[in-house]
């Protein structure tokens, strides 16, 4: 696999999605239940740009017999048989080649296991630093009933409402009043607001 330049790695970065940033972190934890929410075509594009801006790379060795274990366990479960049905029938075939011309330029085969190099790790642990700050400042405001800076401050965080769910750092019913304290509608703002990848979603019901 060909090394990018700086400034086109910086550029990758720079137009992450809310999708990207809960990839990464999937990554980072094995969140193997996480990444059956994610279509399986837009989950193996975004592990080509954490790749290409070098923030993943193929797994060297075996893993720890921990994370063996996690992940044989998964593959032997329903829910898994379940998530490969529902993949297969839902990707074309169209679909399917972009994956295998993905997988043949990041020079990894079906089964192979991906890590988080330590840029991609300590830009993680940037951003999960990030939204924690970002949650207490929501709570905060929620407190206080500010609607107008509550609603300032979800829309300049939006991109990453969906890593806040995924990470555990966020409630549903937390963020479910929050919108009754700024009288918006909850699905109508998120479905208007294409920053915020749904798959958090499944997290506020």
């Amino acid at each position: 696999m060909e090394k990018i330049s700086k400034s086109t790695s910086e550029e990758i970065i720079s137009n992450f999605t809310s999708l990207d940033y809960v990839v990464l972190s999937t990554m980072q934890y094995t969140d193997l239940k996480a990444m059956t929410k994610i279509n399986a075509l837009e989950l193996v594009k975004s592990c080509e740009k954490l790749f290409d801006c070098g923030f993943m790379k193929k797994m060297n060795g075996e893993p720890p017999v921990k994370l063996k274990i996690k992940i044989q366990q998964w593959l032997d479960s329903i829910e898994y048989k379940q998530y490969t049905k529902n993949t297969n029938e839902s990707l074309s075939v169209e679909d399917k080649n972009v994956i295998r011309t993905i997988y043949s330029k990041l020079e990894l085969k079906p089964h192979d296991l991906s890590e988080l190099t330590i840029a991609g790790i300590k830009f993680l642990e940037k951003k999960e630093s990030l939204i924690k700050e970002q949650w207490k400042k929501l709570q905060e405001m929620n407190k206080l009933q500010d609607s107008i800076n509550l609603k300032i401050l979800i829309d300049e965080c939006s991109i990453l409402i969906p890593l806040m769910f995924t990470s555990g750092i966020a409630n549903g019913k937390s963020f479910s009043q929050m919108f009754k304290t700024m009288d918006i509608g909850m699905y109508e703002y998120l479905s208007k607001n294409a920053l915020i990848h749904p798959i958090f979603l499944s997290y506020i019901k």
